[in-house]
């Protein structure tokens, strides 16, 4: 969105205490509008349409849909696409042909994110960042088996109305049997101590009426790994905390996954191996433990399961700093976790130690090794054998809401082969936990992300689709659409790779906030051997701060840690396009470009140089740059610069750096161009 067009929606935004009279009586339709809904969806369910901005309107809300499984008997969540051009400062939801409310009130009673992202805005004192806007509402206080048509209007700079979105029926669920834990025969005991992984087990395993609930009370429950089933919701109440084991035995490895289906016959290639993880804490998966592809198909395993309430789950796998937390830019305290490595785990690990230390002990009889090596190495020691906090694979209908994850001995929350997911209201504070990726998606399709908070101890909306020769037999990741999301700390914001090789494609990442993220906003990794790559990725309408080091990635000479796959062709990307995003690198001595001088902007390693195909095309279309470094671009052909602006970059130097493998290329409006020297435009 060009600056005119975002000054018009910050003055516009002192005529909105008018607009308050929208709930009693509703501001004048814009001109031509229909006071009627543009159509009716008979599946509630998002899709396609929503990821590939599909049947978008140009000045009305479309597309409005349901994240799977995200209806229970007394609430849902409401989603849609916003006008590709009007501007909008708000939106309001109709039930029933009533008003509900505006989606920023909603956002402010529902999400983490949202305190954050004022916070955000408020310290932005020259209106330099690209502003976001919230189009999720979570509806509550609805009544069980019964149907509700919901509609939504946005509300223009001009006070008006926009036409009604698309009308959407949705019927809630029946009223669930709900079962406490603590309660008979049960009596999981919530002192912080007592392991109650049978006590826990045995109540998800009686919970077999549709939509049956397990309530986790306020307490601290430990538990070893758990398993859920299709048909249930897990809900932790305010106040509890289920809490892993940290001992290795609570997880064994003879009940965990493999990361990736094994080919049929298995591959005889020398360098093909593969190893049964332990569970995770939380687990969805075949029974076969996902190593046929068949049996981890979406809906093979479970279908509809949720996972809900203000809770925490933690996963004890390591020890916190000295200081142990700290206060970040709203004045609220996050953990601080250790960063650490193979070679610290024993020291700095919890249950992470446990795991590490027991597998090297028995790693000659460690069981679902597929093509033994000789020697396993401590590395793949290291990168197989921690739990991650949840693992959900084969699953049709995933719902994750408002529930804290914490302290994973290895990654955060996996959701593998699944379809029709959301993801809504989570806080992820696994800073700096090591490979604590926030969340990751392998050959999964048809996902939303929407208004999480995210303090990761490594990448943090991550995308996976295998490796290698047999990798491209898999199953792609996409169509997945993350938005008002506030992103921390953490590598990667929006991550793809390394693993590529059945593409990751379809993505739309937007109205998002990236505050203090490490390595690239959107950050995309993979190698010349990997396969397949990315393709149609959408990045726009968002704001990214304080970056340690580069702001946009495309790497395909990423390091890679042992992993056991037969070598491909050179992965690639193309089809990306960054628009309307602000970057300001705050160089300052916290935070920001200036601690990582060496690190460009736009830092793309293809081409020759790397040993790897070339990558395009891209387009960076209104995009502009403060407290930069240069860019450094190797290897990026057929791709379009429109409308790019950098104000300031380190040294003063000349912003653009591209190599002789870098070509057709077009630059338009760019200030300053490439060649003409260092920075002359404030970029308003």
């Amino acid at each position: 969105m060009h600056r005119s067009r975002r000054a018009s929606l910050v003055a516009a935004l002192g005529s909105l205490t008018l607009l308050g009279t929208v709930l009693t009586g509703a501001p004048a339709l814009a001109h031509g509008s229909s006071p009627h809904p543009a159509g009716h969806r008979s599946d509630p369910t998002c899709g396609t349409a929503n990821s590939r901005l599909l049947g978008t309107a140009r000045s009305a809300p479309s597309n409005l849909c349901v994240p799977g499984a995200a209806t229970d008997s007394s609430s849902t969540l409401l989603v849609w696409n916003k006008p590709e051009s009007a501007d909008v400062v708000d939106y309001v939801v109709y039930r029933d042909g009533r008003p509900l409310g505006r989606a920023s009130t909603n956002a402010e009673q529902h999400t983490p994110s949202q305190e954050y992202v004022d916070t955000f805005y408020a310290n932005d004192a020259d209106g330099w960042h690209v502003k976001v806007q919230n189009h999720s509402f979570k509806v509550t206080g609805l009544s069980p088996n019964r149907g509700y048509t919901f509609t939504v209007r946005a509300v223009l700079a001009n006070g008006r109305l926009s036409a009604p979105s698309n009308a959407l029926r949705v019927t809630t669920t029946q009223r669930a049997q709900r079962i406490d834990v603590t309660s008979r025969p049960f009596r999981a005991v919530g002192d912080g101590t007592t392991v109650n992984t049978r006590a826990i087990q045995k109540a998800v395993d009686s919970c077999r009426s549709r939509g049956c609930t397990v309530v986790i009370p306020k307490g601290t429950f430990r538990t070893g790994a758990l398993f859920l089933h299709s048909n249930m919701t897990l809900e932790l109440a305010q106040g509890a905390r289920l809490l892993g084991s940290d001992d290795w035995a609570d997880y064994p490895v003879e009940k965990g996954y493999y990361l990736y289906a094994i080919p049929t016959p298995v591959p005889t290639d020398a360098s093909y191996t593969a190893y049964l993880r332990p569970p995770s804490l939380l687990n969805v998966r075949p029974d076969d433990l996902g190593r046929s592809e068949r049996n981890r198909r979406p809906g093979a395993v479970a279908e509809n399961v949720r996972i809900v309430g203000p809770g925490v789950i933690d996963g004890d796998g390591w020890k916190r700093t000295a200081a142990g937390t700290t206060t970040d830019e709203t004045g609220n305290e996050l953990p601080d976790y250790v960063a650490s490595s193979a070679a610290k785990v024993a020291t700095d690990g919890i249950l992470a130690a446990n795991q590490v230390e027991h597998a090297r002990a028995v790693i000659d009889t460690m069981p679902g090794i597929v093509n033994r090596p000789a020697t396993v190495d401590d590395k793949s020691i290291y990168g197989q054998y921690r739990s991650s906090l949840a693992t959900f694979i084969g699953v049709d209908g995933l719902y994750l809401d408002g529930f804290t994850v914490e302290n994973p001995a290895f990654h955060g929350v996996m959701v593998l082969d699944s379809a029709d997911v959301g993801v809504y209201g989570t806080r992820n504070t696994t800073f700096d936990t090591n490979n604590g990726d926030a969340i990751e998606f392998g050959g999964t399709q048809r996902a939303v992300v929407a208004n999480n908070f995210f303090d990761s101890g490594d990448d943090v909306m991550n995308f996976a689709a295998g490796q290698g020769k047999y990798g491209a037999e898999g199953r792609s990741s996409g169509d997945v659409w993350m938005f008002d999301n506030y992103v921390r700390r953490g590598h990667g914001g929006v991550a793809i790779g390394s693993h590529t090789a059945a593409w990751v494609q379809h993505l739309l990442a937007e109205d998002n906030v990236f505050n203090r993220t490490e390595t690239g906003a959107l950050r995309m990794k993979s190698t010349s051997d990997m396969n397949g790559g990315a393709r149609d990725v959408v990045f726009r309408d968002s704001a990214v701060a304080c970056m340690k080091t580069s702001a946009f990635i495309a790497s395909l000479s990423y390091t890679l840690s042992p992993s056991g796959y037969v070598s491909g062709s050179s992965a690639t990307f193309r089809d990306i396009v960054v628009r309307d995003v602000s970057v300001d690198g705050n160089s300052t001595s916290t935070c920001g470009m200036a601690s990582s001088t060496s690190k460009p902007v736009i830092d793309i390693e293809a081409g020759p140089a790397n040993d790897a195909d070339t990558v395009g095309p891209f387009t960076f279309d209104d995009v502009r740059f403060r407290n930069v470094n240069p860019t450094g671009i190797e290897g990026l052909t057929g791709s379009t610069f429109r409308d790019v602006c950098f104000a300031s970059v380190l040294g003063d130097a000349d912003p653009w750096n591209l190599d002789a493998a870098s070509t057709g290329n077009v630059f338009r409006n760019v200030s300053p161009a490439p060649g003409e020297g260092g920075p002359t435009s404030t970029c308003r």
